[in-house]
């Protein structure tokens, strides 16, 4: 026998009648509860996204002030990493052709760890396509603030 005690009093689930009931109720409440502060939260992350005021995790090459502004990487490797980039761009018309650059150079870029025990620390690797593309598309560089642009949906898994 079971029983599930709450402020509110002892409920045995054997008991179709009254306690099975009631705890199907408080099931469903205690749910839509968790769906309301779900929703407010998210407005919160929105309005504060309206206002310019939602901290995200800036691009490599950029900062974080102390004084809450977004600046240039203090490290001036990652800075001319950077600037390379564009500038071999804005020469070449080509991310592919940026990429050949880069490698025929020998020369490597920066990506920060976002996740990890070493998280924040600078990875340098050959960039790659999917890499380039994302700096150059990027409007954190142009000094732009844009938050909601793509979603994430979750799917279930198929085996």
């Amino acid at each position: 026998m079971t029983l599930i005690l709450d402020e509110d009093g002892i409920y045995d689930p054997a008991n179709f009648k009254n306690d099975r009931l009631l705890l199907g109720l408080k099931g469903t409440m205690s749910e839509a509860e968790l769906h309301i502060l779900k929703a407010r939260m998210r407005g919160g992350q929105l309005n504060k996204a309206r206002r310019g005021e939602l901290e995200m995790c800036p691009p490599v090459g950029l900062v974080y002030r102390n004084d809450g502004t977004l600046g240039l990487d203090p490290d001036a490797k990652v800075q001319n990493a950077i600037r390379l980039v564009f500038d071999t761009f804005e020469r070449t018309e080509s991310a592919m052709q940026t990429i050949r650059f880069f490698r025929e150079q020998g020369l490597l870029f920066s990506r920060r760890l976002r996740a990890g025990p070493n998280k924040g620390d600078l990875l340098w690797a050959p960039p790659n396509h999917a890499r380039i593309l994302q700096v150059l598309h990027n409007p954190r560089y142009a000094g732009a603030f844009v938050y909601g642009r793509t979603r994430t949906r979750y799917r279930p898994c198929q085996d």
